[in-house]
């Protein structure tokens, strides 16, 4: 081996190696054949085999885009016609899949005018290409947050005087992208009053060789003015000379609204709580750091920003209620909430003051209570007022509620404790509804809404009884008066109570006495007409007989034949079998009518009438009557027996007496209810009675109104007055020849 084949030897491996090591391979594309030809390294790039042998257009192992492809289309034509150089980077994946970006510079070789051949040279920039994209997405992510923290970086060359400023700083000077300005024209920018303000800062910041950050107003050229913070950081070479200046220019402009917007607030707050009389506070219980609002100080009279810790504040706490506020903040920090709670304060130079206290729990990212924070209020005014009104509630005679939204008690009396029984802490804060019956909603509705539309004093009017219920779950009757009390909370309605049972019982005797009275008034009516009758009947029906005697005695002694005085003394005695029948019958009356021990049995209706049917049975069986009964209905009763058994023999007897030859007799009887009091029916099919004609004295003593032959006019009389005699009475209906139907009602 010569000398200079063992140099070119050692060359080509050091060419292969240094290829290796850069990742640079080679390749060659026979155009007639199709074939690619790839060294080594190229395979390693490609990470197919060693030796593998493509064909152009055949099962090619790489994937690749279209737009990959059509690059490689046109660039090999381009390259085959024309002889143009092809050199691009394309994106392949490799059949292992790993993305591969190559750089691909190839030649071709010509014979006899015509290219056979490609060579080319091929470098894996996949690392290179990686690493741009990288920093192409930093850049992009960095110019996306300086676009939306509105700040932008620059480059101030000391040495040329020239800025070169970020994308976004461009943006925000309202220069064109990549511009390198000069110092002059961007403070030409800077808003008129504050030119030689930024001047002096930056000469203080090259003399100090040390960046402070300062804030300037900037008029762009649309006309805004906005507010840049600049901040940044100085660079010198070895011999302490500034090289250049890296900075950050920031738009504040909404921050410094916001901030302006806030400091408004909080001199809002403080002059809405110095109006309010409150204060704001917090208290971080891990460190027992304690803040207060400015207006909280005043209130406790504490010097402003005094160390202050949560005893600070118990220590103001009126003794008499230091473990009532225990109780609420120990209750606070174990449940998770705060609640209100009202108590005293003794501030140091004796001053008692009321606070209301309000308060919200905060909790850390494991659910554990780190801080309380709330308000604290002088409610001193409001609560010596509302004691002044609880005492003029409390004096209130009668039984008095303070109702306020949806209904809820909000303070009652002694006297509302001891109508309905309950304890003040059971109600307050519970539903009126609970006290009235729900029977009443349908009325009270339209009430609620009259006072609501028209809040006066009003005393409730429901067109009947109303009543309340107490704890025992009896029913009161009240009388209710509502008013409406205006309040800074809204309205609320004082509901006044008046218990109105004894006027109920009163009222109940005056009507129980009047009822009583009535039935008297009523019984001494009927008696006084018994006895005008009776006392018509006596005169009627005893003048006749007696008048008969005298005149039978004169002619008696006028007569002096035996036999004329025989015949006279059987008309005295026809005259006094009328007069004793008449006289017994009015004895039987006036015993019934004065007989006030009358005794009562329960008695049936059904064997009355069987026992009725059985002392009729001949009487029934002449005349085919047909008698039916229903006491379904009723079938006992409270009765004298003798009465009850005459009434049945009277009225059916004489619905056979008087029956009509024309039809078979027909007789009803039946028991029935008529609001409450039992009646007792007796119809038939007789002859009927002329009421326009005979009704007045259908009960009369010897009344008869048809020619019978046993008639006497004794029965209904008898029958009127043994019902009257038990407290009932009896009505009757007829029409002539149809029928007749007699009604009594029992007491």
């Amino acid at each position: 081996m010569t000398m200079k084949n063992h140099k070119d030897i050692i060359d080509s491996d050091n060419a292969s190696t240094i290829r290796a090591i850069l990742r640079i391979g080679t390749w060659k594309l026979n155009l007639e054949t199709g074939v690619y030809v790839f060294d080594n390294t190229t395979c390693d790039i490609l990470q197919v085999p060693h030796g593998t042998v493509m064909h152009r257009g055949q099962n090619e192992p790489l994937e690749r885009s279209a737009k990959t492809t059509a690059q490689i289309e046109l660039g090999l034509k381009e390259l085959i016609h024309s002889g143009i150089p092809f050199n691009q980077e394309l994106e392949f994946k490799t059949p292992k899949g790993n993305p591969r970006w190559l750089h691909v510079v190839a030649t071709r070789k010509l014979e006899n005018g015509k290219c056979t051949e490609i060579t080319g040279i091929i470098q894996d920039v996949s690392k290179v290409k990686q690493s741009q994209n990288n920093l192409f997405q930093q850049n992009q992510l960095l110019n996306i947050a300086e676009k939306k923290a509105k700040l932008g970086h620059w480059n101030w060359d000391f040495k040329t005087d020239m800025l070169t400023c970020s994308e976004n700083m461009c943006r925000i000077l309202g220069v064109p992208v990549d511009a390198q300005l000069p110092l002059e024209t961007i403070l030409d920018d800077i808003y008129p009053e504050d030119k030689e303000y930024v001047k002096d800062r930056l000469a203080t910041n090259l003399k100090n060789k040390y960046f402070e950050n300062f804030t300037h107003r900037l008029e762009t050229h649309e006309g805004k003015l906005r507010t840049i913070e600049v901040s940044g950081d100085i660079y010198l070479d070895k011999d302490d000379n500034i090289i250049n200046i890296l900075g950050i220019s920031q738009d504040i402009t909404d921050y410094k609204e916001i901030e302006s917007e806030l400091v408004k607030k909080n001199e809002l707050l403080t002059f809405a709580e110095q109006k309010a009389l409150l204060g704001h506070w917090q208290w971080n219980i891990i460190t027992d750091e304690v803040f207060w609002s400015a207006n909280l100080y005043y209130l406790f009279k504490q010097k402003e920003k005094s160390k202050l810790e949560f005893n600070t504040y118990f220590g103001y706490v009126h003794p008499d209620d230091q473990a009532e506020v225990t109780i609420h903040f120990d209750k606070a920090i174990k449940e998770g909430t705060f609640g209100k709670i009202i108590h005293r304060i003794l501030l140091k130079d004796g001053t008692l003051k009321w606070i209301l206290l309000l308060g919200e729990v905060i909790l850390n990212e494991k659910d554990e209570i780190t801080t309380l924070v709330g308000t604290c209020q002088d409610v001193t005014e409001q609560q010596l007022q509302e004691i002044k009104f609880k005492g003029l509630v409390e004096s209130a005679p009668s039984a008095t509620f303070i109702v306020g939204e949806g209904n809820v008690i909000q303070m009652i009396n002694k006297q509302a404790e001891h109508l309905f029984g309950y304890t003040s802490e059971e109600l307050v804060g519970k539903s009126i509804e609970g006290l009235i019956p729900p029977r009443f909603e349908k009325k009270r509705a339209p009430e609620r809404e009259k006072f609501r539309a028209n809040p006066k004093v009003i005393k409730v009017d429901l067109g009947e009884d109303f009543y309340m219920i107490n704890k025992s779950g009896n029913e009161i009757p009240v009388e209710v008066t509502l008013g409406p009390l205006q309040t800074d909370e809204g309205l609320l309605v004082s509901m006044a109570i008046r218990d109105i049972t004894a006027e109920k019982l009163y009222q109940h005797k005056i009507l129980k006495a009047k009822e009583e009275l009535e039935i008297l008034t009523e019984e001494l009516t009927a008696q006084n007409l018994q006895l005008a009758d009776f006392t018509q009947i006596t005169s009627h029906n005893l003048r006749a007989p007696v008048s008969n005697l005298n005149s039978l005695v004169d002619i008696y002694k006028l007569v002096d034949n035996e036999q004329e005085r025989d015949e006279l003394f059987g008309k005295f005695e026809t005259v006094i079998d009328h007069l004793t029948l008449t006289l017994n019958t009015l004895i039987e009356a006036l015993s019934a009518k004065s007989d006030t021990s009358i005794k009562r049995n329960e008695v049936s209706f059904s064997e009355t009438f069987k026992k009725t049917e059985e002392i009729l049975t001949a009487e029934i069986t002449r005349t085919k009557a047909v008698i039916k009964s229903d006491f379904s209905e009723v079938d006992s009763i409270q009765y004298h027996k003798l009465y009850l058994e005459s009434i049945f023999q009277n009225l059916i007897g004489n619905s056979l007496k008087y029956k009509s030859p024309d039809r078979v007799p027909k007789i009803e009887v039946s028991s029935g209810l008529h609001k409450g009091k039992v009646v007792l029916q007796f119809k038939d099919n007789g002859l009927g009675i002329d009421l326009n004609k005979h009704g007045h004295k259908i009960f009369g003593l010897n009344k008869v109104f048809h020619n019978h032959p046993e008639a006497k006019g004794i029965g209904l009389f008898m029958t009127k007055t043994q019902i009257e005699a038990m407290g009932g009475k009896i009505l009757v209906s007829s029409k002539v020849n149809e029928g007749t139907t007699f009604s009594v009602y029992f007491s």
